[in-house]
């Protein structure tokens, strides 16, 4: 079943995205009032207007007569655009009208009126029914007059004032966009930068630090200066450990040494009883197995401090694979295991340091033979994929329960079943770090059954 792919923003752009929608929500609202609040002053001003000219017409009707009132109507109703104004004038006592439209019925005060249904439509072109008027009838002492303005005029403003803030919404939505975009862009870069420090940490280069990213007192900022601190703080206290362990495996050598050097001759004098003889070669093997633990951790310190320079060459890794078999393989067959190679079809070239991988190939084939039973089968095989290589070493043993294998990898960690088993504990933290060192990993799986233990190398 396939899982929807998901677009994650940056933060600042999500914040900048919905500030925009507010303002958007927030403008139509406010447009919409403007709208309706608009309409009704409008409305308002053309009932004013058309109440002012019938009062104008009611008064030329006194002052010049009727015959002056029609004569003004028809002078009005040629004049331009005749079906933007109604005009009606009925004189009393008379069935007579003069004027531009025949209304249903004759009224006082405001009324809206329709093309079709209060009135038929004017002749003019362009004259349709449904157009909307708003009129206003006065009853004069001559006569009835009624004058309507078209509601056109409305109905054009509400579309300036539509048009007007949709470029408005236009433009401010797009040059928000736009500074949301290089807001966003600047922030994923920084971001970025931060990831890759951590991933630089996580992956043990403890000298990682975030670099610049951003003007002072900003949140990012803030943020990697912390972790700056934080990091020069454990940075300092991982040395001072490493250095500790470094010191007193370096101090106990020569001690050691000294007890080795007394141990020596008594092993070899023949007036001691079997029992001094069993005890000084146990003492011995002991002492064998201190030595290579502080080799460990001293070498283990120098890759994991950096002390230890790489140098590396063009090298032939299925030939350090052919080469590590065929040197473990009578300690296989002592032990009673079976350890096979798969070959690669065609030489596998890399730049490492030969010595450095060979330890790390041996330490798995190692690990494997210690750590399996007796008849196990241990296997060798190169994997080449694009841009790097991978070093397996697989077995059908036991393996390693899926909750352990992220902690195999530190130093002197050992499972339950293994610990009355010789070692140091130090094994795949030698081959971590080797692998660390050539910008590579070391990856642990289940090889159903037993353990899959994979050095992979940038090639």
């Amino acid at each position: 079943m396939s899982r929807r792919a998901t677009i994650r923003l940056p933060s600042a752009m999500r914040l900048a995205l919905t500030l925009s929608a507010l303002f958007v929500v927030l403008a139509l609202v406010a447009g919409a009032i403007a709208w309706t609040v608009m309409g009704d002053e409008l409305r308002q001003r053309l009932f004013d207007d058309a109440r002012t000219e019938a009062q104008a017409l009611a008064a030329e009707l006194q002052t010049g007569g009727a015959e002056e009132l029609v004569r003004q109507i028809r002078i009005a109703s040629s004049y331009g655009d005749s079906h933007g104004t109604l005009y009606f004038f009925q004189p009393t006592g008379s069935d007579q009208a003069i004027g531009n439209i025949q209304p249903s019925a004759v009224f006082e005060g405001p009324r809206e009126l329709l093309a079709g249904r209060d009135f038929a439509s004017l002749p003019e072109p362009g004259s349709q029914d449904g157009e909307s008027y708003f009129a206003w009838g006065l009853r004069a002492p001559g006569g009835w007059i009624i004058v309507g303005r078209n509601s056109q005029w409305i109905t054009d403003s509400q579309e300036v004032l539509i048009q007007s803030i949709a470029w408005g919404l236009g433009v401010a939505l797009l040059a928000t966009v736009l500074m949301a975009l290089a807001i966003g862009r600047r922030d994923a870069q920084r971001v970025a930068g931060l990831n890759a420090v951590l991933a630089a940490v996580a992956g043990g280069d403890l000298t990682a630090r975030f670099p610049d990213v951003g003007p002072s007192g900003d949140d990012l900022a803030q943020v990697a200066g912390g972790l700056n601190r934080m990091l020069e703080k454990l940075e300092r206290n991982v040395d001072r450990l490493t250095q500790v362990s470094a010191d007193i495996a370096h101090d106990l050598r020569s001690p050691l040494t000294k007890l080795r050097l007394r141990l020596e001759p008594l092993a070899l004098r023949d007036d001691l009883p079997p029992e001094a003889h069993d005890a000084i070669a146990a003492s011995l093997d002991s002492l064998d197995g201190i030595s290579v633990a502080f080799d460990a951790i001293l070498q283990l310190s120098q890759l994991e401090t950096g002390n230890l320079r790489l140098e590396t060459s063009h090298t032939d890794l299925s030939q350090i694979g052919q080469d590590v078999v065929e040197m473990l393989t009578p300690v296989a067959e002592e032990s009673g295991h079976v350890l096979e190679l798969g070959r690669p079809a065609a030489p596998v070239m890399a730049d490492v340091n030969s010595e450095l991988v060979t330890q790390a190939l041996v330490n798995l084939v190692d690990n494997a033979l210690r750590h399996t039973p007796e008849g196990a089968r241990i296997r060798v095989d190169l994997e080449y994929n694009t841009g790097e290589t991978r070093l397996c070493v697989s077995d059908n043993g036991p393996g390693i329960p899926p909750g352990e294998l992220g902690k195999v990898t530190r130093r002197f960690y050992r499972l339950d079943r293994s610990r009355n088993r010789p070692g140091t504990g130090l094994g795949l933290s030698l081959v971590s770090a080797i692998a660390t060192l050539h910008g590579g990993r070391l990856e642990l799986s289940d090889n159903v059954p037993g353990l899959r233990a994979c050095l992979v190398l940038p090639t």
